[in-house]
């Protein structure tokens, strides 16, 4: 995998296809322009001039919505995490098959964490956190905690239903969802590959719920891993 080179870029309007704030056209035309200098040329060599001007609007319009650049990008960052947080497990989770639980919230995590966006977003945060180390907590606590959180809910209810067997929820969740991005992620943050194919990423989440399942599983869910 590491050696597999990187196979096409992506347009910064193909990262920001979607609207930040689909309510307020004139907040979200300063929200994709910030977003997009903030992507090309990381935070400190943007000023609130250039996204007035990139975004087509007054300086004073830029500061009617935010009162500083980190008040912006803050809020750029609240924005990409609400898009990203979007994993579903089962409406009725009780009495599902944890291998099918746990297929259908790799298949989403991993697609989510692997998409253009999301590495663009967080090549910029962790060059930024040193500075504003705000930006780390913000963006764990809106990002990868919400999804921590669901699937642990989920495996102390399939551990209280006897089909799984998890001491630690949390950990273990943190566990699968670490195995299931190994074998891309850091590839991508390193530049190293571009989205991967879906066929790689489903191989990958087969491969995790099977490793999990032999972990934490029940003799019934081992059986059928």
């Amino acid at each position: 995998m590491a050696s597999q080179a990187k196979q096409s870029s992506h347009s910064r309007n193909d990262l920001f296809a979607e609207p930040l704030d689909s309510e307020n056209p004139k907040r979200n035309a300063v929200l994709m322009a910030a977003a997009e200098l903030f992507l090309d040329q990381g935070y400190e060599p943007v000023s609130m001039d250039a996204i007035a001007l990139k975004a087509d609007v007054s300086k004073r319009t830029v500061y009617s919505y935010f009162e500083s650049k980190t008040e912006l990008f803050v809020a750029i960052l609240n924005a990409h995490c609400d898009s990203m947080g979007g994993i579903a497990l089962p409406e009725h989770v009780a009495g599902h098959d944890p291998k099918k639980v746990l297929t259908e919230f790799g298949r989403v995590f991993v697609r989510m964490i692997t998409s253009p966006r999301a590495v663009a977003m967080q090549r910029v945060i962790f060059r930024e956190v040193d500075r504003l180390p705000e930006v780390g907590r913000i963006f764990f606590q809106n990002g990868p905690q919400r999804h921590i959180t669901k699937l642990a809910d989920y495996l102390r209810r399939a551990t209280v239903e006897r089909k799984l067997k998890v001491d630690d929820p949390v950990g273990a969740a943190f566990l699968f969802m670490s195995i299931v991005k190994a074998p891309f992620h850091l590839h991508q943050l390193c530049g190293l590959i571009d989205t991967p194919p879906a066929a790689a990423l489903d191989r990958a989440v087969k491969e995790a719920v099977d490793v999990f399942l032999r972990a934490y599983g029940s003799p019934a869910s081992r059986a059928r891993a």
